[in-house]
């Protein structure tokens, strides 16, 4: 499906932007003390409500996904490796974001929340690679079972396992690009040889 090319380009562009106010946060913090409480809490609720705009992107993206699987006629794995390529920055950030979040909550009142917190970001952001990933996925699965176009491969299975994958992801998208481009290029005609000539 060609609206989803939009949605994944809308859910990368979203991602970064939910982050804004917590960069915002983070720079008030290391700014001379004030009173900040007011801004900060304002911040914190400005991206929490934009992961509430990102979310249903996200969950049309997975729709459309499985829509396509039956009507897959665009390959998008060019658009899904340029995505994943372009959110590294992003889930590195994350990361040092919930570092971060952890070491704030290393005290006795806090400990029990650890896992909550950790829990809460790891499935978020798993929700979020998984709807970058599954259109791949899909095209894949078109090809070789409603279309039977092609053949299960080592090579393509092992690039669709790690699109479920952190960080192989980015690999597993890469590998079925280079692999539906190779499949894209015309046949090379045969040279003939001097018994043919």
């Amino acid at each position: 499906m060609k609206a989803n090319r939009i949605t994944l380009i809308a859910q990368t562009i979203g991602m970064y932007v939910m982050y804004l106010p917590l960069y915002i946060i983070f720079i008030i913090g290391l700014l001379p003390a004030g009173d900040t409480v007011a801004v900060t809490k304002g911040l914190f609720t400005t991206s929490l409500v934009l992961m509430g705009v990102v979310s249903p992107i996200c969950i049309t993206n997975i729709v459309m996904s499985a829509v396509s699987i039956f009507k897959g006629e665009v390959d998008l794995s060019k658009t899904v490796m340029r995505v994943k390529l372009a959110l590294i920055p992003w889930y590195i950030t994350n990361f040092i974001m919930c570092v971060v979040i952890v070491a704030i909550m290393l005290n006795p009142f806090l400990l029990l929340g650890i896992p909550v917190v950790i829990g809460i970001v790891a499935g978020t952001t798993y929700f979020y690679m998984l709807a970058t990933s599954l259109p791949d996925v899909a095209y894949y699965l078109n090809k070789v079972f409603v279309k039977k176009e092609e053949k299960l491969t080592a090579g393509r299975v092992f690039a669709v396992v790690c699109l479920f994958i952190f960080c192989l992801d980015v690999i597993g998208s890469i590998i079925l690009y280079r692999q539906n481009k190779k499949a894209a290029l015309p046949a090379a005609p045969e040279a003939s040889t001097p018994a043919e000539q």
